[in-house]
């Protein structure tokens, strides 16, 4: 089924190497959501909810990128037609991919309600951003399902890229809020090696994180060929994602332990007054005999 001129490993390769990529990433995960659920037994309960629903939507994304490998490399391999029909396999791990985007941004978004003192121009912005993102991610993928003509393929590439625009922009606006809300010249207290900033730097690195896996999706959409090491992309966006969420729920463990850890009671001292006379043990006994 390789396209005419096209050599089968530059086809072929990248997807299988995003796909390792994928499966190593989503092992990394497992465990994620494991020391979640021993670490935190008593969390709210839409928390709770929210982390499952994330876990079974990256078990389905990663079952539809292998199924989707399994259907081009195996299945259709030896098909040779004008008109390859796209895997729903891929269909539903490209649902799955927008829908865990959506979900964490949105759960940024909360965060920053909780941060920003109810600031509801900046969530309403992350709110839109991340509402468009999702919109145009599933807009790409109905035309992708639909391709037929070159003029398709170009607006996939415009839909596709101008998704991935969007999510860049609604990571950017998130960290850069989270950073400007809890830094700490706002408050004028010194947080110098605290929780807190222990905090921001786990935002900012898990922002900066998804940021440039969106960017490698979008420069590979407009590069020569690029279309083809775009492969290895898909399997680590919502991954990604998923991770950044888990880190930033994770790490309020071990911020946690080491905020206890700097806690030093102050010493209590006793000082007797002036004019009192501190009984020995002696007189103590010979007043008990008398």
């Amino acid at each position: 089924m390789s396209s005419p001129g096209i050599n089968f490993a530059l086809e072929y390769g990248p997807g299988l190497m995003g796909l390792a990529l994928g499966f190593a990433v989503y092992g990394a995960a497992l465990g994620q959501y494991a020391f979640y659920l021993f670490a935190f037994p008593f969390d709210h309960r839409a928390l709770k909810v929210l982390v499952l629903l994330l876990f079974v939507m990256d078990a389905l994304h990663t079952y539809g990128m292998a199924g989707w490998n399994w259907v081009l490399l195996v299945s259709c391999h030896h098909v040779a037609t004008q008109d390859p029909v796209f895997p729903w396999q891929g269909t539903m791990a490209g649902i799955c991919s927008f829908c865990i985007t959506m979900l964490v941004q949105s759960f940024y978004a909360h965060r920053l309600w909780i941060i920003s003192g109810h600031n509801k121009l900046v969530v309403a912005v992350v709110l839109a951003t991340a509402l468009a993102g999702f919109v145009l991610g599933l807009l790409g993928i109905s035309l992708i399902v639909r391709a037929g003509s070159p003029t398709a393929e170009r607006i996939i590439l415009v839909v596709i890229s101008s998704a991935c625009g969007v999510s860049m922009l609604c990571d950017v606006i998130i960290t850069a809020s989270i950073f400007f809300y809890l830094r700490p010249q706002r408050s004028g207290i010194k947080r110098v090696g605290t929780a807190v900033q222990q905090l921001i730097d786990v935002f900012i690195r898990m922002g900066l994180l998804t940021c440039l896996v969106s960017l490698s999706v979008f420069v590979m959409l407009w590069i020569k060929d690029g279309q083809y090491w775009l492969l290895v992309f898909p399997p680590l966006v919502c991954k990604s994602y998923a991770h950044s969420l888990l880190a930033v729920l994770n790490a309020r463990k071990s911020i946690r332990e080491g905020a206890m850890k700097t806690i030093q009671l102050p010493t209590l001292s006793v000082a007797w007054p002036a004019t009192a006379e501190i009984p020995s043990s002696g007189s103590s006994r010979g007043d008990l005999d008398r």
